[in-house]
Parts: C-alpha cells; structure tokens; sequence
C-alpha cells in the first residue's frame, strides 16, 4: 500500500470511501473547543493593524482646520454682537435672526477645533 490520504477497502473494491483524510497543507488542527488560541505576536499585529487605521481615518489639527476655525470664530463673535445691537435698538426679529445665526456658526467652530468637522469652509452664501 502506498501512503496517501485516499485508501481503499481490504476487500479490493476500487473507488470506496475515503477512511481516512488528512488535514491538508494550510488547515489548522483543532482543539477540544473549536479554536486555536492566538499568539501574542498575532494579537499585536491586530492590534498594530487597528491602530494604523485609526491613525489614517482621524483628522489632524492643520494649518487650514486652524484658519477656519479662526474665522468661525469672527463670525461667531459678529454675529453674536449683531444680535446684542438688534436687541439694544427694539428690533426683536434682527436679535432672532442674529442669535441663531451665532449659535450655528459657534456650533461648527466648536465641530472645527474639536476635530468632528469633516468638511472645513470659511464662510457659507445663504
């Protein structure tokens, strides 16, 4: 007989099932629960893996994320004191107007310095 995984039945019928079949050149042997415990240098490669993608996908604080979060800063600022103004001459729709307009440019200058904007503008056209 020769050594190979594909035996034949002693009783010399060609083609019978297989009774024994190896595992294979890339299959891993089994332990009694299912799995192969991993080695520390397969857990720090996931790991090293993990952190070099969270490494690429986070945002860096730049030079234009510096610029535009000065300017939302000035828009914040005037607008806050327009609406201060609006609110000093009687104007109550002016104060509305302006506060709100304040708080959403604050919003995004906060989202700008806190590194959650993704998309960075200096000013937006209504």
């Amino acid at each position: 007989m020769t050594d190979s995984t594909w035996t034949t039945r002693s009783s010399g019928q060609a083609g019978g099932a297989p009774e024994q079949v190896g595992l294979g050149r890339h299959a891993s042997p089994s332990t009694s629960e299912g799995t192969v415990p991993k080695t520390p240098e397969q857990i720090a490669y996931e790991r090293g893996q993990q952190d070099a993608i969270r490494r690429l996908t986070t945002s860096h604080m730049t030079g234009w994320r510096i610029t535009c979060g000065i300017c939302w800063a000035f828009w914040t600022l005037l607008f806050g004191i327009g609406a201060l103004v609006g609110l000093s001459h009687g104007g109550f729709g002016t104060f509305l107007v302006a506060g709100i307009l304040a708080g959403l440019a604050g919003w995004y200058d906060y989202r700008i310095w806190t590194l959650k904007a993704r998309r960075l503008t200096l000013f937006i056209i209504f």
